[in-house]
This record gives C-alpha cells, structure tokens and sequence, in this order.
C-alpha cells in the first residue's frame, strides 16, 4: 500500500489561500508497482544472507512516505525532516513503538533495483537493509516539482515492540 504526497506546511497553505499554484511533490503514478519492485531487492539481499524478509507495515509506509514528500517538496536528501523531525519522531508520530529501526534515503534513482544497488554499495545504508532484528518496512516514494522531478526514495526498517 502506498500513501499519496499531500500538501502540508505552511507555503503550501498560503500559496492556495493566495489563488497561486502550490508546488508540491506527488507520488508517481506507477507508485504501487515501483514499491513492489523497490521491496523485492532488500529481501532478495536478506535471503542471501540467510536472513528473513521483510514485509510491509501500513506505519512505516506512513512515516516513510510522510518524509518522501518532505525530502521531495524540498529536494533534499536528508534524514531529519523541514520541521526537525528524526526517524524516531517520525515513528512515533505513527503510532509506531519500535525495538529498532534505520532508514536509508535515496534522490534520482529511476528504479528500485538501481536505488537498492546503490545502498548495498554504502556499508551504513547496507547494514540497515541487513538490519538481522528489522522485520517489517516501510517504503516512500515521491517526485520532486518541475523542474527538477527527481524520484525520492525512503526505505524504513524496523521491528515492533
């Protein structure tokens, strides 16, 4: 299941109260497909490695998608979010009570497979898909506005509590 981009924050506010467009980042509309397609590389990593895959959390799709859009409205790869927020924030404002949990962000990766690639390349980003406690994940994607309309991934591991 994937969530959809909304307009959040203050500019996005204004902008419509003013009549002028919002710029805002929206979910590709292949969304469904490109989170299947993300997903299938971490368990096919975690297989290798004798591990269990992960399947989705409706929670960690909502705070990954959440910082998606964040990331994408802003064009920013970052793990803290515009209002400061950290993945524990973000988690608990899910209603997400969580053993563990790690995040991998990606911006401009026209695939899963190429994004995933990526991650397995960077030993912090690789430990976190090989994260041996994480169970469940949560997947973000969303396009950043013209012009720059760049893909931006999040990938969410963790375990409950």
């Amino acid at each position: 299941m994937i969530l959809r981009c909304t307009l959040v924050g203050m500019a996005a506010f204004v902008a419509i109260t003013l009549g002028t467009p919002a710029v805002a980042s929206k979910s590709p509309a292949n969304a469904g497909a490109m989170q299947d397609e993300l997903l299938s590389h971490p368990n096919a990593e975690r297989r290798a490695k004798g591990l269990s895959p992960l399947r989705l959390s409706a929670k960690l799709d909502k705070a990954a998608q959440g910082h998606g859009c964040d990331n994408a409205n802003r064009m920013s790869m970052s793990h803290v979010s515009s209002d400061g927020r950290t993945l524990k924030n973000r988690l608990r404002r899910v209603g997400y009570a969580f053993r563990t949990a790690a995040e991998n962000t990606g911006r401009g990766f026209a695939s899963g497979a190429r994004v995933v690639q990526w991650w397995m390349n960077s030993s912090k980003h690789r430990d976190n898909i090989l994260l041996r406690k994480a169970k469940e994940v949560g997947i973000g994607i969303a396009v950043s506005p013209a012009p720059d309309n760049k893909i931006h991934w999040i990938l969410v591991v963790g375990a409950s509590k």
